[in-house]
């Protein structure tokens, strides 16, 4: 844990004894409840196996359109060297691998958050030594850090079924500084249908669920500025940017 980290977290964090790679977890029980606490069980449950499964089966059904995809949506963020940059549901980390090859990735200051420790442990031996990485188990809708602290702040995946998707809207805003651009993007009803209520390892976790990608766009205030929604992956995910 970096001082730059230690910096940024709430007061009430600041007296933790932390050590190098360690990922801390501040889960609040107030929102482990409902899919909150039925997905936190299911990624742990296939957090070893998740980037086999991508690596081996998504590249099978549908060849490198989820790289693609990845990198376009990195590209829209604006990227600097020296960024403190905090990247929700980071689950493996999947993403850092598409930060635009003109940023110094090692001068970043990254905070991974996720509600399952499973992904982050996936994710810390992945990227533990080669980033400066600070991993924190918790919830989105109660982030660990003090007010307008990222230069950067993205979410990839989960918040379509978080217990309170307002309040994990409004966290990442509080935490982003001002005129920060934020990234928000999740599947859609396509890819649930097709992928996830299909697979035998995710379909009893889905089979009821469907997205209104109107109410998620009901959950950003009026006060930011150049939001816009786009559809990648030929209909798969949604990604909204906006400006704090």
């Amino acid at each position: 844990m970096t001082n730059e980290v230690l910096k940024i977290l709430k007061d009430e964090y600041q007296e933790i004894g932390f050590s190098n790679h360690e990922i801390l977890n501040l889960i609040n029980k107030d929102y482990l409840k409902e899919d909150n606490e039925k997905y936190m069980k299911m990624y742990n449950r296939v957090s070893r196996l998740y980037d086999l499964g991508e690596t081996i089966g998504v590249r099978l059904m549908y060849g490198n359109q989820v790289n693609q995809m990845r990198q376009e949506m990195m590209n829209k963020l604006e990227w600097k060297d020296k960024a403190s940059v905090l990247y929700g549901s980071i689950g493996t980390g999947k993403d850092l691998e598409f930060i635009p090859k003109n940023i110094d990735k090692k001068s970043l200051t990254i905070c991974g958050v996720d509600i399952s420790s499973g992904m982050l442990k996936s994710c810390q031996r992945k990227f533990g030594q080669k980033l400066n990485l600070s991993l924190f188990n918790c919830c989105a809708e109660d982030l660990p850090f003090k007010d307008h602290s990222f230069d950067i702040v993205f979410h990839v995946g989960g918040i379509n079924f978080f217990h309170d998707k307002q309040k994990a809207m409004d966290e990442m805003i509080r935490v982003a500084k001002e005129n920060t651009k934020l990234l928000i993007a999740d599947e859609t009803n396509d890819l649930i249908d097709k992928q996830y209520k299909k697979n035998r390892f995710t379909k009893k976790y889905y089979d009821d669920k469907t997205i209104d990608l109107n109410e998620i766009e009901k959950l950003i205030p009026p006060t930011v500025t150049e939001r816009e929604t786009d559809i990648l992956w030929k209909g798969k995910f949604y990604c909204i940017t906006f400006r704090k």
